[in-house]
């Protein structure tokens, strides 16, 4: 059947919990597409052409990809080195020619730092972080900002041509809690959490007003009003409910409320597991938000709490697409995408990244899916 709505109806719609012609289709793809193309990692990690050019071979083989979630703007080595989101470590500089990259966390931040974040703001100690974790001037990291900015606009100009939609404009990066922590080292800041928790919650209300700040002129800059905001470390996979009440959930409350406020849908890319926090998130407001899950979380219990609530985007594992047979994957995604009705806000999804050495036939199974079962017109 052919699709009777475009990319960006179908994604709106799925937000706004409205019937759609067929399941969004929107994995989050990088290192795999240099695979696919048959370079190496240094090939596609190292030259943006070359890069680009193999994500329009996974589109071409697969046009049901109909929504990206672009994040290659943030990894190019050029771009990674000088401002990415933590240490990295390159194929072909300090890893292999074919290898993964890896961001390596060390406490960038001491105690003694916390004050820099109230005199100054968080703004500025992101400046200082990154130009510590990745040894460069500030200078440099400023121009790293703007060639970031540069090559995003290019990953949505390259996505529309395609026809398809942005599943985000921006990557504002995470919730507060993670924010500090990333900076401060996990578990040096689970200390604090305990040692001087006032301390720690009056720097996360200014880490708050950043962000939103920060989605505010994301959405003014790329024009799509989706934001991409992380979340890791605040679950009840590693924190209790107690200091989720006081460290996560006020925050991440009052960001989305602001967010909806100002007409930003807040796409909230929760990996790890958060099956014990999902009834909070019907305190949110209803339709105006997407929780996308790693398969760590019980995506199945998420929608039993949350349909009728919010869009839920996810969530093939990464085993399935390496381990698994291909036929194992299909079944999954069967699972999967008829467990939603139409109109449920499904958006179909690797689980996270699709792995870099995922096989090339469950990938295949993986869209074949969408078809097979995600039709509804």
């Amino acid at each position: 059947m052919a699709d009777v709505m475009t990319a960006e109806e179908r994604i709106v719609a799925t937000i706004n919990l409205e019937p759609v012609d067929r399941v969004v289709c929107a994995p989050i793809i990088e290192q795999y597409a240099g695979q696919f193309a048959g370079m190496t990692n240094k090939e596609f990690l190292w030259n943006w052409d070359k890069a680009q050019s193999a994500m329009q071979k996974v589109w071409e083989a697969f046009p049901i990809w109909d929504s990206n979630a672009y994040m290659l703007h943030g990894r190019i080595g050029p771009v990674a080195t000088k401002c990415g989101p933590g240490r990295f470590k390159m194929p072909g500089k300090e890893l292999e020619d074919n290898a993964q990259y890896q961001i390596h966390e060390y406490e960038t931040m001491t105690r003694d730092d916390y004050p820099i974040i109230k005199e100054k703001g968080w703004p500025e100690f992101r400046m200082i972080f990154l130009e510590r974790a990745h040894q460069v001037s500030r200078e440099e990291v400023v121009n790293g900002m703007q060639e970031m900015a540069r090559l995003r606009q290019e990953e949505i100009d390259h996505s529309l041509a395609r026809g398809q939609s942005l599943t985000w404009g921006a990557i504002m990066g995470t919730i507060p809690f993670d924010a500090l922590s990333i900076v401060r080292s996990m578990d040096r800041f689970y200390k604090d959490m305990f040692q001087i928790g006032d301390q720690v919650e009056e720097l996360l209300w200014i880490i708050n007003d950043a962000v939103i700040a920060g989605s505010e002129a994301a959405v003014k800059s790329t024009g799509i009003n989706r934001v991409f905001v992380g979340g890791v470390r605040g679950s009840g996979q590693f924190i209790g409910k107690k200091h989720f009440e006081r460290f996560v959930w006020p925050q991440l409350k009052t960001m989305v409320e602001r967010m909806v406020e100002k007409n930003i849908v807040p796409i909230l890319h929760f990996d790890a597991d958060w099956t014990k926090n999902l009834e909070y998130f019907l305190d949110l407001p209803k339709g105006k938000f997407v929780l996308e899950l790693d398969s760590a979380t019980d995506i199945f219990k998420a929608h039993e709490i949350l349909k009728g609530h919010c869009s839920i985007k996810g969530d093939v594992g990464a085993a399935l697409f390496t381990v698994a047979s291909p036929s194992e994957l299909d079944d999954y995604a069967k699972k999967l995408i008829t467990t939603f009705r139409n109109g449920e806000g499904l958006m179909y999804s690797s689980g996270c990244n699709l792995p870099m050495n995922a096989k090339h036939e469950n990938v295949k199974a993986f869209f074949d899916a969408v078809e097979k079962y995600g039709r509804y017109n």
